[in-house]
């Protein structure tokens, strides 16, 4: 039955095209797949143009079946419209393809937290270096990067979770087992073995130039956000970055290390109208993390320097220089007799404000250990980031505990 379902669909993208927007129209008209091929065969149907009339006549189930058969010997499976493994983020976006090949691991569109990184095919060394680094780090933090398997950052970003040791996701403008580029042969192979290769577009299909403004519809719409690395005012990534916009998903940018490169004037002109900014890849795994706190973590094992106090701010320590020891010469110690010392001050213990409320109790009794930041008491005690603000800002009003520097919270002195 599933494999009658999947023939209709394949012969309904014959008949519309791939991409075409026509095609969810027309499905509005029959409950079924099935019962809209029959229904176009009706001479007295109006729901074709004269173009899509003169494939109805070649999109045979023959061929459906024939295509269904390449793909099961060359290992390319087929996802439908319908199906169950259709994944749900992708069905919200305006005109989701109704078929999708795939090569690889197609859970990855369900279990995981997705994240797509899009920027320039020729890009500069820092871009390249950034997106390496940025892209690393997030896969090792349980976040799957998406990209679109072309040169440039789309490769620096796959190769960077590849190299992790973690899958990423390619979304291709042309068919899943078409060698494009030639530079990402090895790429490609080493994606299928731990990630996933997908693509709208029948096997085969070589890339055109109007098949990428339309993938990049998929790529906005497999991620729950959408980075820019590098993008110039008329940047093809600028499209996916609009689409994640429309598809309300946020949007983060790395900022120019020169003002005036105008390789980076598509995100800058992000930047000025509300995207967010990226120093480090905390500033984009802390908004996915307080979605989806059970499927990523904030510190990956033999991570030492990312501590909690530096969930936020994080910069690489230079190794230090051992200074050569002086010899010292010796000193005469000068001591006073016990009965003659002054008393040492007895140190006060703390006194818990008798008004503080369940909660600030808890941020109170860590505080007493040592000032932490905001980010590391949600992460500690499990609050959500409004909520220990609002708990904060208030114990801060009362003059319990003191603001001191990076969002870092002391207890004030008694």
């Amino acid at each position: 039955m599933e494999e009658k379902s999947t023939l209709y669909w394949l012969l309904l993208v014959m008949i519309f095209g791939v991409g075409s927007n026509r095609l969810h129209n027309a499905l509005r008209s029959s409950e079924t797949a099935r019962e809209l091929y029959y229904t176009l065969h009706d001479p007295d149907c109006s729901l074709l143009t004269d173009k899509e009339r003169q494939r109805l006549g070649k999109a045979t189930p023959a061929k459906a079946e024939q295509l269904m058969e390449h793909c099961e010997k060359n290992g390319i499976g087929i996802m439908t419209w319908e199906d169950d493994i259709y994944p749900d983020l992708l069905r919200r976006i305006y005109n989701p393809p109704c078929v999708l090949f795939y090569r690889g691991d197609i859970s990855l569109l369900h279990e995981q937290v997705t994240l797509t990184v899009v920027g320039a095919r020729k890009a500069s060394d820092y871009s390249l270096k950034t997106a390496n680094f940025l892209c690393s780090d997030l896969a090792k933090h349980g976040v799957v990067i998406a990209s679109g398997c072309a040169l440039g950052i789309d490769a620096a970003s796959h190769w960077a979770a590849v190299n992790a040791g973690k899958p990423t996701i390619g979304v291709m403008g042309c068919g899943v087992d078409y060698d494009y580029p030639k530079e990402n042969r090895a790429l490609k192979e080493r994606i299928v073995q731990n990630g996933l290769l997908l693509s709208e577009y029948f096997p085969g299909t070589s890339p055109l130039p109007a098949h990428f403004p339309s993938r990049n519809r998929i790529l906005a719409g497999i991620g729950e956000a959408v980075l820019v690395v590098e993008a110039g005012a008329k940047s093809g990534s600028l499209i996916t970055a609009n689409l994640a916009c429309e598809q309300g998903k946020p949007v983060f940018c790395v900022p120019p290390a020169d003002i005036f490169d105008k390789r980076y004037a598509g995100a800058v002109s992000f930047l000025r109208d509300g995207a967010y900014p990226v120093f480090d890849m905390l500033d984009i795994l802390y908004g996915l993390y307080m979605k989806y706190p059970h499927k990523l973590a904030l510190f990956d094992e033999g991570d030492v320097s990312r501590t909690q106090d530096s969930l936020v701010f994080h910069t690489e320590e230079e190794p230090k220089k051992e200074k050569p020891k002086k010899q010292k010469q010796p000193v005469k110690l000068r001591t006073t007799p016990v009965k003659d010392r002054p008393p040492m001050p007895e140190e006060k213990p703390y006194e818990m404000p008798a008004e503080a409320t369940p909660e600030q109790r808890r941020i109170l009794e860590l505080l007493q250990k040592g000032s932490q930041n905001v980010n590391a008491l949600c992460v500690m005690l499990g609050l959500e980031f409004d909520t220990a603000s609002m708990l904060l800002m208030e114990m801060d009003l009362n003059g319990w505990i003191v603001n001191t520097d990076r969002d870092n919270y002391a207890l004030a002195e008694n």
